[in-house]
């Protein structure tokens, strides 16, 4: 047994936005640990040590501050993979990522100082043409009630740690975001989601081309202009969306009346789609290039609904 051990490759698993907790997110919440995204990522950890990835052997964790713009939390990942190489010998590692954790892991093989160290980047549920629902945090500050019915545990995950900034400037939510949470910025859609502000104006309904808009996601947009870096750098991509939960599609919006607040328009209502997961588009997941899976779940379920999926590209 510990010889077919040696012969894993080892897995780093990048969990998403709110799946890494530390003292230096929140004060007092010690090393860190999953946080309150425990009861998500611990089943998959679990599962992924069932095929025989025992932690801190072959299976670590990249754990990052999901506040910081998506290139800067990419370092952590840089820190984990030299960590799991170390550990185990191995020279490449395969990467396991979750929602914005695929974004982060993008950003490093992307980049200028990618090592060569990743045998294959197994993605679920990421926005890699970004999601609608974040406009409505980083423009408004908050999810207006008339987009969605019943707020699923991101979103109420989110309400939690805005009202955590809002203790900081009280008076100005919009700029205590800007300010502490510049990762929002870049999970807003990017220019491949294709137009999502439906804007009424003197009772006729449009899209908001995306030329117009002041708020754009220039992140995504620079990581899927160059995209094909991956596949020149030999790395196999696997995404895996989840369908089958209303999802918004396109926000429904009014001119706004305020310089710093829903500045491309004011949320007053969305456009749903079944074709998602609760939180991302199937159609946003896909936006990368990649060996394409489907399956019925919703933003936190695909993590163990894709253990097939997962011990195929595994084997």
């Amino acid at each position: 047994m510990a010889y077919l051990h040696l012969q894993k490759t080892p897995i780093v698993f990048v969990p998403g936005l709110f799946g890494s907790m530390s003292d230096q997110i929140v004060p007092g919440t010690g090393d860190w640990n999953f946080g309150l995204a425990k009861t998500a990522y611990e089943p998959m950890i679990l599962l992924l040590e069932g095929m025989g990835y025992r932690m801190g052997k072959e299976l670590f964790v990249a754990f990052f501050d999901w506040r910081q713009p998506i290139a800067y939390s990419a370092e952590y990942l840089v820190q984990t993979i030299a960590w799991a190489k170390q550990v185990t010998g191995s020279n490449v590692v395969n990467l396991i990522c979750h929602s914005m954790g695929g974004l982060v892991a993008r950003a490093y093989v992307q980049s200028d100082t990618y090592q060569s160290d990743v045998a294959q980047m197994i993605i679920l549920a990421t926005p890699n043409a970004g999601s609608p629902v974040s406009y409505c945090y980083w423009s408004g500050g908050k999810l207006p009630s008339t987009v969605v019915h019943t707020k699923n545990v991101v979103e109420l995950y989110m309400t939690v740690y805005l009202a955590y900034l809002e203790r900081g400037l009280p008076r100005n939510k919009i700029e205590a975001i800007h300010r502490n949470f510049p990762s929002l910025l870049d999970l807003v859609p990017a220019r491949v989601y294709g137009d999502f502000l439906l804007e009424s104006r003197d009772g006729v309904e449009m899209f908001v081309p995306y030329d117009y808009l002041l708020i754009k996601n220039r992140v995504v947009d620079e990581l899927n202009s160059q995209m094909d870096v991956i596949f020149a750098r030999g790395i196999p991509v696997t995404l895996i969306a989840g369908i089958g939960q209303s999802t918004v599609h396109y926000l429904k919006t009014v001119p706004s009346i305020s310089p710093v607040k829903w500045v491309d328009g004011r949320v007053v209502g969305a456009i749903h789609s079944k074709m998602g997961d609760g939180n991302v588009m199937m159609e946003s997941v896909f936006a990368l290039n990649g060996e394409k899976y489907v399956v019925e779940a919703n933003h936190l379920d695909i993590l163990t609904k894709s253990e097939s999926i997962l011990k195929y590209k595994l084997q």
